[in-house]
């Protein structure tokens, strides 16, 4: 006699924002590094991560802060503002790393540090004299421009930049910087959801939780 067959168990439709993120391609890249920060966000680790990298970016490692400000900043647009002072406090702190290694490490660490940005013989003097004479304004201009902020603050600490000076003005250049940024992210950012919801049928922050759930799944 033959045995009767097990019943197939009902399958469980997959959620919309699994089936939406991307197979491949940059739409897959860019999911997959938003649901990790978005995991960060969720986790209360945003603006952490995001002071310390500005820490680090300021004081030894190329990169840009925005990198990670402004993704985060779309993962959790009412904290934008929250991330961009975590920003503002971690590049301040660290610019005075370099400051620090040039008022009183000049002779092995400034020397070097200059040298390694192209300042080096009859270009130290020129920049010797450039701080002496408009050192805030060169401190201030280095915080919204592309020049380096690890080659502005070892030159400000060796050419002898009073310290309050160098710091007022990073702190005020970065806070101009980090807010604006915030505030786009914030109102502006809406339009990024918007675009994802039309291409995808799902929010942004859906898509990030479904990219994480294939995943957990694919484990």
């Amino acid at each position: 006699m033959s045995q009767p067959l097990e019943p197939t168990p009902p399958q469980v439709p997959t959620p919309l924002a699994t089936r939406a993120v991307p197979k491949s391609g940059a739409g897959r890249w860019f999911v997959r590094m938003y649901a990790w920060l978005h995991g960060l966000g969720e986790r209360g680790w945003a603006a952490t991560a995001i002071g310390s990298w500005s820490f680090l970016q300021s004081a030894l490692v190329p990169g840009p802060v925005d990198a990670l400000l402004v993704p985060l900043g779309l993962a959790d647009p009412p904290k934008a503002y929250r991330f961009a002072w975590a920003a503002v406090f971690g590049a301040v702190l660290g610019t005075l790393v370099g400051y620090a290694a040039g008022a009183l490490a000049y002779d092995t660490v400034g020397v070097f540090v200059l040298n390694l940005f192209g300042v080096e013989g009859e270009g130290i003097e020129v920049w010797r004299g450039r701080f002496q004479r408009q050192g805030w304004w060169v401190v201030f201009l280095s915080t919204v421009t592309p020049v380096s902020a690890k080659l502005v603050s070892v030159a400000a600490g060796a050419f002898g930049v009073p310290l309050w000076q160098f710091v007022a003005a990073m702190f005020i250049g970065r806070t101009l910087r980090f807010l604006t940024v915030a505030f786009v992210v914030r109102n502006f950012g809406r339009g990024i959801d918007a675009w994802v919801k039309r291409r995808y049928g799902v929010s942004l922050d859906d898509l990030a939780r479904g990219e994480r759930r294939a995943r957990e799944v694919a484990k």
